[in-house]
């Protein structure tokens, strides 16, 4: 929240547009883009190159894998994506043109795919698939019967075909990509998308094709490394199933599925079955199986026992947070586990900022009330004065010559009766030379200042006491900040997580390729909705913040911002942690304008405005008994004490008598007081409550109409428990309100009964806070015709709609 002496128009806006991205940003974002395009490219490259044939002495097949894949990429809706897709499925389709049975009708149909989703694509998904299928089909009939010359039968028969094959394994693919989609978020994924899964990954390794390195296949060490590694991470049941769907992959496109299947499979299930036992004996189970299969088959041979040695060096190298991965993404238990130990995480950080805010303001009250003594000293000056009052009160009011004494010799009187006065309190009973000479009532002098000076003491020790509680009051306080930790186990959590919402978060920014390390979402008290996510602070994160809360927007169908408190960097792990929420419906300014009681520097008045960390707007205005900076003194722990306090969250009954407590224990023995004049504004819904303590009235000026806001509670200080009155309003975008100390209404009090000066000027005039408290101000100057009898405080605030 803002101090008061931040003042109209030098607010920071966070959210102030970037003319140009830096070099820095820019690079981030094409390298992301580049990446997934390029993945989307490597993938249509693989899927067009897959070759399924169609039997054992005929080396020409069929490849609907790629045609499968770029229409479940071109449903997505996104017109890039689409293009590239197309391009990687076409180079693929060429690489493999020769081993296809009508490989030009597949480049000719992928080609017709591209321009109908690319330009003239309708906006319904299920009308996108139909114009797929069916562009499959004429494509297919037309090159059988013009190139191929098949008959009319014939011709409807096979394109037929080949658009029922392309059906199922388009479902397939898009399922298997919807699937994707959920990795890296609190999704649990079910056994058939587990499959789907797998079944895209052993695609992509069979459209590696018969590429070799030295000699040794290239496609089958990366099956047998991915079959050893989701056996090791997943057991027996996911061995067995990737390891029997690599054998059906691979074994279509070599023509031998019998061998590849046993051999992939019954691989991938003993690895699954030792992978309690290690690393180590999972990769040793593996190859004793993967021997015995190729001795028992006849299979064996120098090439397969390098490339199985090949992919077990290959497994071992994988990093272990990758096995972390997989394993927390396909095992049900390892995901619910994790996830709780991310939101217990989660928990405990907000517990932190819980902690640290009652700690805060119990510091705050501590302080308090340790300060004490310096509102004494500003009495030490006075005190003398008073004892020397005192004794000549008692001692000269009734005598025949104290017009000699006080007037003529005024200096030297005072003087001598402060010897006397310390004489007394040093223990010896001596009267000044002068005053035993002059005095003619010596006897009744020294009786009279030895008993001011026995009731000083008295009183002093008095206070003394009093200070001493204070000070051990304060200690306590400061010891409890220490043992805030012990009541975390009772502390009430005032939010519920919101798991849903942190799903689909995860969605988006994977799908946006925006790297985060965690995500937190919660429904405050108040029902509003609020997200943590920690990104890595580097030199692009102001633009990825940027960049997350306008997604985040479009996908929660709401405006969102950042928090008022911006985001927080972890220095540890260098991390940005940045906190979003829904943004208001309006906004506030406002400005302070004081002046001091004549012949004072220092004004006895306080006050602070600004957004609070709960989405409303607090304006706080205390005046202090009299003025100057005593008075300034009492104010200002009045105002630091209830925003501490209704920043932590506590209500206002609470807060009012807490600092009621709190100052009455603070005010000196002297009868001293200070008011509260507080007005807290919901900016979601507009709606205001006011509580005064003691203080003037406060104002609503709407156009030419003004409404007084007024209350007749005492102030702090002076009464043990406060009955607090909140009153209720609700503002309107336009609205003004005004808060006054009584020093602005005091000029006019022969017209208080019949209304303030200030509601009848307020209906006149219209400007802006700043212009409008300061020709307020300027107003009561000159009706108090330049004679300041007290201290001068008016805080003026709209409310504007934000946009």
């Amino acid at each position: 929240m803002r101090r008061a002496d931040v003042q109209y128009g030098l607010e920071v806006n966070k959210y102030e547009e970037v003319g140009q991205l830096s070099n820095v940003k820019r690079k981030a974002l094409m390298k992301t883009s580049i990446v997934k395009l390029v993945t989307i490219l490597i993938i249509g490259i693989l899927f067009g190159r897959i070759n399924l044939l169609l039997n054992q002495s005929d080396n020409s097949g069929i490849a609907p894998i790629g045609i499968s894949y770029l229409i479940a990429v071109a449903t997505k809706e996104n017109k890039r994506n689409s293009l590239i897709a197309s391009i990687g499925v076409f180079v693929g389709y060429l690489t493999i043109n020769n081993s296809l049975t009508d490989g030009w009708a597949y480049l000719i149909t992928v080609t017709l795919i591209t321009i109908y989703y690319v330009l003239i694509a309708p906006s319904k998904k299920r009308k996108k698939e139909l114009a797929g299928f069916i562009i499959i089909l004429i494509s297919f009939f037309i090159y059988g019967f013009v190139v191929d010359r098949y008959e009319l039968g014939l011709g409807i028969t096979l394109c037929l075909l080949q658009t029922l094959i392309v059906m199922p394994i388009y479902y397939v693919i898009k399922y298997s990509l919807n699937s994707f989609e959920e990795i890296n978020t609190n999704y649990f994924f079910s056994s058939e998308e587990i499959v789907s899964i797998g079944i895209f990954l052993c695609l992509l390794i069979t459209g590696i094709g018969n590429i070799n390195l030295f000699n040794y296949s290239i496609r089958n060490i990366c099956a047998l490394t991915l079959v050893l590694t989701i056996a090791y991470v997943g057991g027996a049941t996911y061995g067995a199933m990737i390891g029997v769907l690599m054998g059906i992959m691979v074994g279509v496109a070599s023509n031998d599925m019998m061998y590849s299947v046993a051999f992939f499979g019954v691989g991938g299930l003993v690895v699954g079955v030792f992978k309690d036992t290690g690393k180590i004996f999972s990769m040793l189970s593996g190859i004793i199986i993967y021997f015995a299969l190729a001795l028992y088959s006849n299979a064996l041979t120098l090439k397969l026992g390098i490339e199985v040695l090949t992919s077990c060096v290959l497994f071992l190298c994988i990093p272990r947070p990758v096995y972390k991965s997989i394993e927390i993404e396909i095992n049900p238990d390892r995901k619910k586990t994790y996830l709780g130990e991310v939101q217990l995480n989660s928990i405990k950080e907000e517990f932190t900022f819980k902690l640290k805010e009652l700690t805060s303001v119990l510091a705050t009250v501590s302080k308090c009330l340790s300060n004490v003594n310096e509102n004494e000293n500003l009495l030490i000056k006075s005190k003398g004065s008073a004892l020397v009052e005192n004794l000549a009160d008692r001692s000269c009011s009734n005598c025949e010559n104290k017009h000699l004494c006080w007037e003529r010799n005024f200096h030297q009187t005072f003087n001598s009766f402060q010897q006397l006065i310390r004489s007394y309190e040093e223990g010896k009973i001596e009267i000044p030379i002068d005053l035993e000479k002059r005095c003619v009532k010596n006897f009744t002098l020294l009786r009279s200042a030895e008993g001011i000076v026995n009731n000083y003491n008295v009183n002093e020790a008095i206070k003394s006491r009093l200070a001493e509680g204070k000070n051990i009051l304060s200690t306590h306080i400061s010891n409890i900040t220490s043992t805030l930790e012990n009541l975390l186990n009772d502390f009430k959590r005032e939010v519920t997580i919101d798991v849903e919402l942190e799903r689909v978060i995860k969605r988006v920014l994977n799908s946006n390729s925006i790297c985060y390390n965690n995500i937190f979402c919660y429904i405050d008290k108040n029902g509003r909705v609020k997200i943590r996510i920690s990104i890595n602070n580097h030199d692009g994160a102001d633009y990825y913040e940027k960049k997350i809360t306008s997604l985040l927007s479009d996908t929660m169908r709401m405006q969102v911002c950042v928090g008022d408190d911006g985001y927080n960097i972890n220095v540890k792990t260098n991390e940005r942690i940045i906190t979003i929420e829904e943004k208001p419906k309006y906004y506030m300014v406002s400005y302070g304008a004081t002046e001091p009681k004549k012949g004072e520097k220092q004004t006895g008045d306080n006050y602070s405005f600004g957004k609070t960390t709960n989405g409303s707007y607090m304006t706080i205005l205390s005046d202090g008994m009299g003025s100057g900076p005593e008075a300034g003194e009492e104010s200002k722990a009045t105002v630091d004490l209830v925003e501490r306090l209704i920043e932590a969250g506590f209500n206002e009954d609470i807060t009012i008598n807490t600092v009621n407590s709190i100052m009455g224990m603070r005010f000196a023995e002297d009868e001293k007081y200070a008011t509260l004049d507080l007005s807290k504004i919901n900016l979601y819904d507009g709606n205001a409550i006011f509580v005064k303590i003691g203080a003037a009235p406060s104002f609503i000026k709407r156009g030419r109409d003004v409404k007084v806001i007024n209350s007749k509670n005492l102030p702090f200080g002076l009464v043990d428990e406060v009955d607090v009155e909140i009153i209720k309003e609700v503002l309107k975008p336009g609205d003004i309100l005004i808060n006054v100390s009584d020093g602005i209404l005091d000029i006019d009090k022969l017209n208080l009964g019949k209304g303030t000066w200030i509601e009848e000027y307020l209906k006149s005039i219209n400007a802006d806070p700043r212009e409008l408290s300061e020709k307020i101000l300027k107003e009561a100057k000159i009706l108090s015709k330049g004679n300041i009898k007290d201290d001068m405080t008016v805080i003026a605030s709209k409310v504007y709609l934000d946009s």
